[in-house]
């Protein structure tokens, strides 16, 4: 009889940026082919992962119930790329509800499991974490959704990929900058005057992600005519440096193109991935979270960024703006030193996560040690747990 797979459970937080490696991680581990992997989330999110997950894919997508009018969020929103900015904390708050699903979930996959059977980038921070918690900790990361365009519908991009890449493929290598202020950020409508009036004056080739200012619903209409400089947009057009991108651009595609020579990002974990990964230094604009510490780390330990500004109400003046642009962009000795040492870190990414006959990378050999330390804790436990498992055996695989 075929040996019983161990099951693995995943559930991210209801935003595509927690949503996409999170399925990075199950895919990686669908391959080795030693586990069942249950990926968890609410209904509209899994309808959604149905769409672009593999035919082939025997990852479980399960769902919990969730109704948003509930919890005074508009109807069918259950991801945070969806809703306006001021409605976040009422998706953090209702994301509470969904604990004794998770929880009656998990106890009915050991239920049945029991009768059926019957970052080498951040050493700092892995560091803190084993002194923390006193226990050995596996870095198994990067994970990077390797979907590409797949990872949203066509129907989600302002541009298409081809446009995109016809018009990349026009312009000489290294030389176009890529703004984006990730999936659920913006800035003010001030600094987005100022941060036009500065790729207009820097005189590079560029691509900007744009979206309605802070105090707008993010997801809503832009009106360059009213948070742009006046003519902003017919100029770029017709000079043929500047591509405006409403809603999203496909970025891996843009990051991975030869043309591209810098990153302008708030550096959310998920673009400074992405970033580094194909090679590509940044430009550290911070607005929220915990992206001013990785600006920092970028920056100050590893040398791939420079800070621009920090925080959504700053006061930002183009001219500084510039003045950074150029010094990445500009044949110098700091561009010269943030591209080799970005080139470095794309290798190291990539050894990482290689997987070949002979050779493992560090994150996967970190991968199999994590899950084969789980499996002989899990042996251990099922040596000691005769009858119905106990309140602490349930909670050890929550975490």
């Amino acid at each position: 009889m075929a040996q019983k797979k161990e099951n693995i459970v995943m559930f991210p937080f209801m935003a595509q940026g927690h949503i996409n490696p999170f399925l990075a991680l199950a895919l990686r581990i669908e391959k080795t082919k030693k586990f069942t992997i249950t990926f968890v989330n609410t209904p509209l999110n899994i309808k959604k992962l149905r769409s672009f997950l593999p035919s082939n894919s025997s990852i479980h997508l399960l769902e919990i119930p969730f109704n948003s009018s509930d919890h005074d969020l508009p109807p069918n929103s259950e991801n945070m790329d969806s809703l306006p900015y001021h409605f976040l904390i009422n998706l953090f708050q209702a994301s509470l509800s969904l604990k004794p699903h998770f929880r009656k979930l998990i106890s009915n996959l050991i239920h049945q499991q029991k009768w059926t059977e019957n970052e080498e980038i951040d050493k700092l921070g892995l560091t803190y974490f084993r002194r923390k918690f006193g226990r050995q900790v596996w870095p198994v990361g990067p994970v990077l959704l390797t979907l590409g365009s797949q990872a949203r519908s066509r129907r989600d991009f302002g541009i298409s990929p081809e446009e995109c890449k016809n018009w990349l493929d026009k312009k000489p290598s290294c030389s176009v900058i890529y703004v984006s202020f990730g999936s659920m950020n913006t800035i003010s409508a001030s600094q987005m005057m100022q941060l036009a009036m500065a790729l207009e004056g820097c005189g590079k080739n560029f691509i900007w992600v744009v979206r309605p200012p802070l105090g707008f619903d993010i997801n809503s209409e832009f009106r360059a005519n009213e948070w742009l400089p006046e003519g902003f947009e017919e100029k770029i057009k017709v000079s043929g440096r500047g591509l405006l991108v409403r809603k999203w651009a496909p970025q891996v595609q843009i990051l991975s193109h030869k043309s591209l020579s810098a990153f302008l990002s708030h550096c959310g974990w998920n673009s400074v991935l992405e970033s580094l990964s194909h090679g590509v230094p940044m430009i550290g604009w911070p607005v929220a979270a915990e992206q001013s510490y990785n600006v920092k780390l970028l920056e100050d330990t590893i040398g791939v960024c420079v800070e621009v500004a920090r925080g959504k109400r700053s006061e930002v003046f183009h001219e500084d703006i510039v003045e950074k642009i150029k010094l990445v962009m500009n044949e110098s000795e700091k561009r010269k030193e943030m591209r080799e040492r970005a080139l470095q870190i794309k290798e190291i990414i990539n050894n990482a996560i290689e997987n070949e006959e002979n050779f493992k990378g560090s994150s996967m050999e970190a991968m199999d040690q994590f899950l084969n330390a789980a499996l002989k804790l899990r042996g251990e436990d099922k040596g000691k747990i005769h009858g119905a498992p106990s309140s602490s055996y349930e909670e050890k695989y929550y975490i």
